[in-house]
């Protein structure tokens, strides 16, 4: 048997033919499948990453909306809470204006009506000053339960009606009740409440208010104001309470109105009631009187008699202050039944003033402060001054 020699390089030889082409195809192989794989795998890494990202950014967005949110809102709540604090600033001192404005005015109104010579000028300059707080206004005079029309403003009425037939009070239950009473009301705008004449001439609906103003002199009542529209009452009660002040001051016998129709015979020297009584002191619900005999007008001197007016005077004159300065703290007081705490300060200082200047002058003088607070405040009802109210004083 013929055997060839061996030779270890013959199966490895590169020039045999189709081996390094087979290495070739399997190494371009391996190289594809690697390379698929691998950007298989960068891609998955890429999107995996970019995921992340995303999140994080949408995580850090949705992080500083929320601040910027919450910036805005406490902003927002800061600028609020300044213009709440303008806005209360700003009310308070157009109030403060207001009230000055206002307390300006009315003394102007209360100096003129001082400074008239003549009842028709007091009354005429009574209807032109209440402009203010009265939209529509009539002027009326009583005399013998009978009202006659004298001036007006804001109305219907025509001239050839200032010197028509006298309103019988009769015919007139709200103008009648106020005479009587000398109390302002209000009313309905009816014919049957302020008389025919004048619910046409005020042009209201019967279901509409008028408010009725007595002007009292001596505690008479001289002449009505009737007021409606648009009207602020305390002011206008107080105009009229200092008309019917200046009305008193007159010394001639009978007062002549706008229209020169004569009111009451109102004398000054008659008294303010059938007898002064001293009026014992009151403290904390307990009654303390002195007896004392009753000393009748007549038997005043002129000067006492003086006295007792301006007493009368400077206590309505006080109270009204209150009425008008202090209203909201009068009606909680009203409500709460303790007026003298809510205008504990006012009160004091008033009596203080009327103890010096009247209390302490003559053992003839009354508490007139007490009993126009009592009237005036409290509507006669002496328990709504509350149970530490100090009473007249002794």
């Amino acid at each position: 048997m013929l055997s060839l020699p061996y030779h270890k390089d013959r199966m490895y030889d590169g020039n045999a033919p189709g081996w390094r082409q087979t290495m070739d195809r399997h190494h371009a192989a391996l190289i594809g499948e690697v390379t698929e794989k691998l950007d298989a795998e960068v891609g998955l890494s890429v999107a995996r990453a970019v995921s992340q990202e995303r999140e994080r950014a949408e995580v850090d967005l949705a992080r500083a909306v929320s601040e910027q949110r919450d910036e805005m809102e406490r902003a927002l709540r800061e600028e609020r809470a300044q213009m709440d604090s303008a806005i209360t600033a700003e009310r308070a001192r157009v109030g403060v204006d207001t009230r000055r404005r206002l307390s300006e005015s009315l003394n102007q109104t209360l100096r003129r009506i001082r400074q008239t010579s003549a009842e028709h000028e007091t009354l005429q300059l009574l209807l032109e000053e209440s402009s203010p707080w009265a939209e529509c206004a009539v002027v009326v005079l009583i005399e013998n339960n009978q009202a006659r029309i004298t001036a007006w403003r804001g109305t219907s009425l025509r001239d050839d009606e200032e010197e028509a037939t006298p309103i019988e009070l009769s015919e007139a239950a709200a103008m009648a009740s106020c005479v009587e009473s000398g109390d302002p009301i209000v009313a309905l705008a009816a014919p049957g409440e302020v008389s025919a004449v004048l619910a046409s001439a005020l042009g209201k609906s019967p279901s509409e208010k008028i408010y009725l103003f007595p002007v009292t002199a001596r505690q008479n009542t001289v002449a009505l104001m009737l007021a409606c529209g648009e009207v602020t009452p305390a002011p206008v009660e107080l105009l009229c309470e200092a008309a019917g002040m200046k009305l008193e001051s007159l010394t001639i016998p009978a007062v002549r109105g706008v229209s020169g129709v004569e009111m009451p015979n109102v004398s000054m020297s008659a008294p303010v009631s059938g007898t002064l009584v001293q009026i014992g002191g009151v403290s904390n619900g307990t009654h303390s009187a002195k007896t004392q005999e009753a000393a009748t007008w007549t038997k005043l001197s002129p000067e006492e008699q003086a006295l007792h007016l301006r007493a009368q005077r400077m206590a309505r004159v006080r109270v009204a202050q209150m009425r008008i300065s202090e209203s909201t703290e009068l009606r909680k007081g009203a409500e709460t039944g303790n007026i003298y705490r809510e205008l504990k300060l006012s009160i004091d200082a008033a009596r203080n003033e009327y103890q010096r200047a009247y209390m302490s002058l003559t053992s003839s003088m009354v508490d007139y402060l007490h009993l126009e607070i009592v009237r005036s405040l409290a509507h006669n009802d002496a328990r709504l001054l509350g149970r530490d109210y100090p009473g007249p004083i002794a």
